[in-house]
């Protein structure tokens, strides 16, 4: 029996399953450090503040990237940073993270703060309801975490906008592109279909 008919049957997920997906969660916070990171050391015009936010963000995504990289199957043969992609669905999601790349700060912390870390703490909530203890502890504590560490960001983000007089908001188009994107009924890596 193939080792993916053979987890589906037991009703977990095997290592390559597993693989991908750890391999598209480094992808996604090492996107979230990027975009953040640059935002924080760029021109911004709503001040210290939410540069110091972004700049604490980035490094808690980049963590978190190197918590992921750690969780990555190791198998001769199979280089762990080659799992590393653009999860294969949504394919508009790599183009997203270029369209808030090149927003401006103030506009696209307001995108971030709305609709990618809820979505992105959604991935997590659903890996973890669908996650087997017995094999997949260490990814459980990692998506825990990040999961705890991601509300608390929505809620000091959502009170910095609400302090910042120069918050903007999506532009419609960038707002249908992540409304596309992140839709989680499409976006569930984690899920098995019922």
């Amino acid at each position: 029996m193939p080792e993916t008919a053979a987890g589906e049957a037991r009703g977990w997920r095997t290592i390559d399953e597993l693989g991908a997906l750890v391999g598209a969660y480094c992808w996604l916070e090492h996107r979230i450090f990027e975009v953040t990171g640059a935002w924080a050391t760029g021109p911004i015009d709503e001040g210290a503040e939410l540069r110091v936010w972004l700049a604490a963000i980035s490094r808690r995504h980049g963590v978190l990237v190197g918590r992921w990289a750690e969780c990555l199957p190791m198998r001769a043969g199979i280089e762990p940073a080659a799992l590393v992609t653009v999860p294969a669905e949504p394919k508009e999601l790599a183009g997203a993270f270029e369209q808030l790349e090149m927003t401006e700060p103030g506009v696209g912390v307001s995108a971030l703060v709305e609709t990618v870390l809820p979505w992105v703490g959604g991935v997590y909530e659903c890996h973890l309801a669908a996650a087997i203890p017995v094999a997949e502890a260490s990814i459980m504590e990692v998506l825990v975490e990040a999961r705890r560490e991601g509300l608390a960001e929505i809620r000091g983000g959502r009170a910095l906008l609400g302090r910042s007089p120069r918050a903007g908001t999506p532009s419609r188009h960038l707002a249908e592109v992540f409304k596309r994107s992140f839709t989680p009924e499409r976006v569930t890596p984690a899920a098995r279909p019922g």
